[in-house]
């Protein structure tokens, strides 16, 4: 380092500890969705493992030969 300056324990820890306080109320939890909104999230989820009832492109090929 080019400005090297030493910091005893105490303010080092001091520092860490401010550091930490700021990134918490930045990084705060998002908040619970709606009962609503999971409910269908979770529906979509659900419908994207289901196999799709709608031909492929290859099965459609097949048919025009």
């Amino acid at each position: 380092m080019r400005n090297h300056i030493d910091i005893d324990y105490v303010h080092s820890r001091a520092i860490v500890r401010e550091i930490g306080e700021r990134l918490r109320a930045l990084l705060k939890p998002e908040p619970e969705l709606p009962a609503r909104l999971k409910t269908q999230i979770d529906r979509l989820r659900e419908l994207e493992r289901t196999p799709s009832i709608v031909p492929d492109a290859e099965h459609w090929n097949k048919r025009r030969r």
